[in-house]
Order: structure tokens, then C-alpha cells, then sequence
């Protein structure tokens, strides 16, 4: 049965996100694992988002911001209101299957050295067609999550993670600095100071549309994988290794390339400058 405070805090950030929200509220409301709440955060929309979230009654918790804020502060704000002992993240437009929290749960309460779990993840289209899966692309490695983390892509897919909600404020939540890589980022610091684990069925559908793909060829988002890859390896005070220079290397060039592309040779040099340098 569940208990007084529920298990897991589901967090919703929502800026006009009316098209698929009903959707995704829908796979959390027929999860197999009913210990759960919406700890939903309104920020600031201006269509019928929010007057779908308050239909589902009190299982879903509303707040809405007084103002647009970025994403990460955002999210550290559903958080604040969170009351469950794991913290899942859900976006509007995405979808879980029926048994994810089931599993996941499952492997944290069994494994308590674990601070972060997440899965393999469908890929789907605006109308809901399967395009492949997550880890066909970019597998999960077999050894230190945190490492690989910074020597090669993302490996998590983000709306599978749940996470123990003492361990995300123990380091901080999301980082409201980072526009782009702000659950990236926050993953680094989580796999450095506690394992990981997951789980290599698909437990979530992710949506690709053009919202969400916007920034993933932004020089901005190069610029910080560049500057977590580069400060998270500093921390560790261990050597930086042919890995990570390769890996900044890469990017690099990437930002080069996009600069380039966006303004001209002017760009292209100024993506190697200091920041480059440094890195």
C-alpha cells in the first residue's frame, strides 16, 4: 500500500506543452508502481497546459511560476516541492511504458550504493511511429559511467532517469548556469559521487520534433559539453588522460564547423579562442 508520502516524485516542467501533455500525464496514471505523485511546474504558459494538469486532480501537485525561468531553475523548483524518496523526470512530450517505475524502483531499493538508474528509450516520431531505440545508437558503456560520461556522448537518455532525491540535493540539483546540457550536466556530478545502473529495455518513448532538436547543432551546446567535460575533470584531480583531450578535441572542431557555418571565417576563429585554449 502506499504510504503517507509517496515513493517517487514525478517532475514535470511545462512551458505550452498542451499537445502531447495529456499523453504523458496518461503513462504515469497507468504505471504498474502506483506510489507516485506529479509534482507538476507551470512555467508561465500561455495555453491549455495548465488546466490539463489540474484535471487530474491531487495526484498531480500544480504550482505555476510568476516568470519564465531557464529549464534548470525550473526544474530545481518542481523539486523543491518534491516529497518522494526518488526523484523520475518526465517532459511533456514524452511517454513511459507501463512498467518503468516498476523496474527501476525495484533495482534502487535492492542496490543502495546506486544513485541513478535509466533504460533504453524508443525513439518516436510527432505521430507516435517507433524510429529505433536510444541504445542501438549510443550503447551504454560496461565500466565507470562517469568517465565515459566525459569521453564520449550521452549515454542517458533522459526520460528514463530516476534518481534517490537526497543524492540530487546533496550535489546541487541542475545547474541553472547550463542552457543546453543541464541534465548532462547534472549526470556527470551524480555519476562521479555514486554508481549508476541501468536497465537495457525500453521503458520510455522519446519524441523527436523540432522544439527538441533545435539546440542539438548549437554552438552553444558545444561550447558547454566543452566546459562541463573540461571543469568535471579538473574536480576529479586525476590526470587528464588522451580520452578526454580527444573528446574536447572533437569538439573542438564541431564548434569550429558550427561557427563557421553560422559566421563565417570570423566565427571559426573565434571558436579558437580562449575558451579553446583553455580547454
Amino acid at each position: 500500500m502506499p504510504g503517507l508520502l509517496p515513493t517517487v516524485s514525478v517532475i514535470m516542467n511545462c512551458l505550452n506543452g498542451e499537445s502531447y501533455l495529456r499523453e504523458a500525464i496518461d503513462s504515469v496514471v497507468n504505471q504498474t508502481y502506483s506510489d507516485w505523485e506529479i509534482v507538476f511546474w507551470d512555467n508561465v504558459s500561455h495555453d491549455a497546459s495548465g488546466a490539463i494538469a489540474k484535471s487530474y486532480g491531487g495526484r498531480v501537485r500544480y504550482f505555476r511560476g510568476e516568470t519564465t525561468v531557464p529549464l534548470g531553475q525550473a526544474r530545481n523548483l518542481a523539486i523543491a516541492e518534491a516529497r518522494g524518496r526518488y526523484l523520475a523526470i518526465l517532459d511533456c512530450d514524452d511517454v513511459w511504458m507501463p512498467e518503468k517505475l516498476e523496474r527501476q524502483v525495484a533495482l534502487l531499493e535492492r542496490d543502495q550504493s546506486v544513485g541513478l538508474v535509466f533504460s533504453d528509450c524508443y525513439f518516436m516520431d510527432v505521430k507516435g511511429t517507433l524510429q529505433g531505440t536510444f541504445f542501438h545508437r549510443v550503447p551504454p558503456p560496461s565500466g565507470d559511467a562517469y568517465w565515459a560520461l566525459l569521453t564520449g556522448p550521452n549515454f542517458i537518455p533522459g526520460p528514463t532517469v530516476v534518481m534517490r532525491a537526497d543524492a540530487v540535493r546533496k550535489v546541487g540539483g541542475f545547474n541553472p548556469a547550463f542552457r543546453y546540457v543541464e541534465s548532462y550536466e547534472l549526470f556527470v556530478r551524480l555519476a562521479r559521487a555514486h554508481r549508476t545502473a541501468h536497465l537495457d529495455e525500453p521503458l520510455a518513448r522519446y519524441r523527436l520534433h523540432g522544439a527538441n532538436q533545435a539546440g542539438t547543432g548549437h554552438a552553444g551546446m558545444t561550447r558547454e559539453l566543452m566546459q562541463v567535460i573540461h571543469e568535471s575533470a579538473a574536480q576529479s584531480g586525476a590526470p587528464v588522460g588522451w580520452a578526454i583531450r580527444k573528446r574536447l578535441l572533437l569538439l573542438r572542431c564541431k564548434l569550429i564547423l558550427q561557427e563557421a557555418r553560422r559566421s563565417g571565417l570570423f566565427g571559426a576563429v573565434r571558436a579558437l579562442g580562449p575558451f579553446g585554449a583553455r580547454a
